[in-house]
């Protein structure tokens, strides 16, 4: 790098900060006046621009830079008044010394007009031609640098001290070891002559002493590299700031030309995001944004009529959630009607008029995020929260956020984006599928349910099953992946239940593995047009795993339907459903004992006396009997024992079910050969189906 170039570059980012500091107090100078404080620090924000620029030879730059000064002095001074032009005369200004810049830094072509600047900052108004530049240098040293303080330099510095120090004493226990091995490989041929053995005795608890220390080092070294990778994260962690600070700009400048105002107010810049998810969230952000004044706010005439303030208030907020960033973007215009959006959405063909009535009126407001909603016929909203609002969906989706809308017609909308605060790492569920072994990002993850195929529930047209008074859909992911897989459980199934957009969905998997720490690997070509897939990672096994793309998930149970859970299950045969014989002289507990088992994905046979039990255990194979005891002609003990006696029933489990709780009779049911023993006193079905499950699954 020349000389030149190192000054130019030096520049640039100086500029940068200085320009920053120029258009937020411009900003703040419209809304609160010309303030002693504030008019000083533009002013010496505008002088060290034109100091600067004329030390690196740039004329031009130093000469716009010089007249924002003059302007700046005149305002200060009286001599000309604040006004709404005045300010769009000094942004613009600005916006001609980042192009300045940013065409030196590169060696490119200057395209700027700066006669026209010059001309609208000595008159203090924009011409017809207006010579506004396209912004061309925002943001790019922000993605090639990234500023620390002297704190965090500091403890990186003295944790990889910490780190080369294990790394010394772990070369030099290795010396050791080999040392000790060629010791032991000259002794072993002398082994013939007991005296030896005393020092072989010795070497070895020399191997045994420096391995439990070459297990503290190793052990130190772990907690060093994790608390350096932190530290190295914590580098790049930037401020929300960084992007929110050129948003208010954007919000005046877009209400002005729509003769709209709006107050836009941001809190919580000081929340730090990694650098890479800044740049994902930038866009999403300023789209938002400029839909809400566009389409969301409503303007003046209409707002004083509807009895609401003048100017739009729009709002966005930044806090953390556990290891997430939550912004909220609120604003108080026109609302969204789900009615009108479900009209829309069926009129377009994003899915059927029974799913849109099938829809509730907060899962309707997601449509908008749909590819080809066109919000030029939506009522409320006119065009803007449709438009290109599924990119913003993908966005996030690529990010493993998620956005979250209320609306009330009339009263305004709130967005909510909920953001890990890295793209590199986050925690997920590792379980498994047909055979396969995938990830689901925990912050997705509401529970990990076990539930009956009983439980597996039509609704119109949809299988869904009952949680917390909401009715969920389920999905069997082996189906949805087309994996081929063994057929569904006929008892217990596991169920992920996912939160996504204020919806829940259920993933019917084989089985969980557990949580793990998932560092994200990109997907190579040949694998990136897989659906419902978002990335990949490397297990702690060192065995490669798909990560779940939830957004697709979601997507598809409400295009796609839901996967045929239970024909799967009726459609097993009989013989893999766990055959039980339910033994009681009373028809009530009969019934009542044959419906929860039979809820639960169990063949039930009912037998009134202990005689008719054995007929049907001649008759036909069971896996487990469930028997009352005070019955007629044979007491259920006795039936237990001569069950025990034959060959084709020793080995079924037997549970004895009876109001009979002294601890004599429980001994009874163990010298009988019952395996469990339930008194209907205390009976609930959950005991049941417990003891059941615990002993034949």
């Amino acid at each position: 790098m020349s000389k030149q170039s190192k000054y130019l570059e030096i520049f640039a980012r100086e500029a940068e900060e200085q320009l920053g500091s120029l258009r937020q107090g411009l900003l703040a100078m419209e809304k609160e006046g010309v303030g002693d404080q504030l008019i000083n620090d533009l002013l010496r924000s505008a002088h060290t621009l034109k100091g600067s620029a004329k030390m690196v030879g740039l004329d031009e730059l130093a000469g716009v830079a010089h007249r924002v000064e003059s302007l700046l002095k005149k305002l200060q001074q009286g001599e000309e008044e604040l006004t709404a032009e005045l300010i769009d005369v000094l942004l613009v200004s600005t916006d001609a010394i980042e192009a300045l810049a940013a065409e030196a830094h590169s060696g490119g072509e200057i395209r700027v007009n700066v006669d026209n600047v010059v001309e609208a900052l000595e008159t203090g108004r924009l011409g017809e031609a207006s010579p506004a530049p396209e912004p061309a240098y925002s943001g790019t040293e922000r993605r090639k640098t990234v500023r620390a303080s002297v704190e965090r330099l500091d403890e990186l510095i003295n944790g990889m001290g910490e780190i080369l120090l294990c790394h010394q004493s772990l070369h030099a226990r290795q010396a050791q070891l080999k040392k000790l091995q060629q010791q032991i490989d000259t002794l072993l041929g002398r082994l013939r002559r007991a005296e030896n053995y005393q020092s072989l005795q010795a070497i070895r608890q020399g191997l045994v002493d420096l391995l439990a220390a070459v297990e503290i080092d190793t052990t130190r070294l772990g907690y060093q590299a994790e608390e350096v990778y932190q530290q190295t994260m914590q580098l790049r962690l930037l401020p929300l700031a960084t992007v929110t600070d050129e948003f208010e700009r954007s919000v005046r400048d877009l209400s002005r030309s729509l003769g709209k105002e709006v107050r836009f107010a941001v809190r919580g810049q000081e929340v730090e995001l990694d650098r890479q998810m800044l740049d994902v969230v930038k866009p999403i952000l300023l789209h938002v944004i400029n839909n809400a004044v566009d389409h969301g706010i409503e303007d003046p005439a209409t707002r004083i009529r509807l009895g609401k303030p003048k100017a739009g208030q729009l709002t966005l907020e930044a806090d953390y959630e556990g290891s997430f960033a939550r912004l909220t973007l609120r604003d108080d215009g026109q609302g969204m009607d789900p009615t009108r959006i479900r009209e829309v959405a069926v009129r377009r063909g994003l899915l059927s008029a029974d799913n849109a009535r099938a829809l509730s009126d907060e899962a309707a407001l997601y449509l908008v995020l749909e590819p080809g909603f066109s919000t030029r016929e939506f009522i409320t909203d006119v065009s803007g929260r449709g438009v290109g609002l599924d990119v913003v969906k993908a966005n996030l989706d690529q990010v493993k956020g998620d956005l979250l809308i209320n609306s009330t017609v009339g009263v305004g909308t709130e967005l909510t984006l909920r953001l890990p605060l890295s793209m590199a790492i986050f925690t997920g569920l590792v379980f498994e599928t047909a055979g396969d072994t995938l990830v689901c990002p925990q912050n997705y993850i509401v529970e990990i349910l076990r539930v009956a195929p009983g439980e597996i529930l039509e609704e119109m047209g949809r299988e869904i099953l009952r949680f917390r008074d909401r009715s969920v859909p389920v999905l069997n992911l082996a189906g949805l992946l087309d994996l081929e897989s063994a057929p569904l459980a006929s008892r217990r199934l596991t169920v992920l239940l996912l939160h996504y957009r204020d919806q829940l969905l259920g993933l019917l998997v084989d089985r969980t593995v557990g949580l793990q720490e998932i560092v994200v690997k990109p997907l190579g070509s040949q694998l990136q047009s897989l659906e419902f897939i978002s990335g990949a990672t490397l297990l702690a096994d060192g065995a490669p795993a798909l990560i779940l793309s939830v957004a697709d998930l979601f997507a598809a149970q409400l295009h796609h339907g839901v996967s045929p859970v239970r024909r799967q299950l009726a459609g097993e045969s009989t013989d893999r459903r766990a055959r039980i014989l339910v033994v009681d002289d009373s028809i009530t507990t009969r019934t009542m004992e044959k419906n929860i088992l039979e809820a639960h994905g169990y063949e039930v046979v009912t037998a009134v006396s202990g005689f008719d039990a054995l007929e049907k255990l001649a008759a036909s194979r069971f896996d487990l009997m469930v028997s009352d005891v005070e019955m007629p002609g044979m007491t259920g003990f006795e039936l237990t024992r001569e069950v025990r006696k034959r060959e084709n029933t020793a080995e079924i489990p037997v549970i004895i079910v009876t109001s009979l709780a002294a601890d004599e009779h429980r001994r009874q049911g163990i010298d009988a050969g019952a395996q469990a023993y339930i008194v209907k006193g205390n009976f609930e079905q959950g005991v049941l189906l417990e003891t059941v499950e615990t002993l034949i699954g």
